[in-house]
């Protein structure tokens, strides 16, 4: 049977989750919208989908 975590650790796990939220929206088609972290992850997108629109 597994240990319950304590709250510190659980508030900690939380706090990382949702400070990693994406920056960025893709909309590559008009169906398709995709999130993204990085400037780099961008880039690669918009290499791949040069119509693509950056939403925010």
């Amino acid at each position: 049977m597994a240990r319950k975590k304590s709250n510190e650790k659980v508030e900690k796990i939380l706090n990382e989750i949702k400070n990693s939220t994406p920056k960025f929206k893709l909309q590559l088609d008009k169906k398709t919208t995709i999130t993204l972290k990085t400037e780099e992850q961008l880039a690669k997108w918009m290499e791949m989908y040069p119509k693509a629109v950056l939403l925010s």
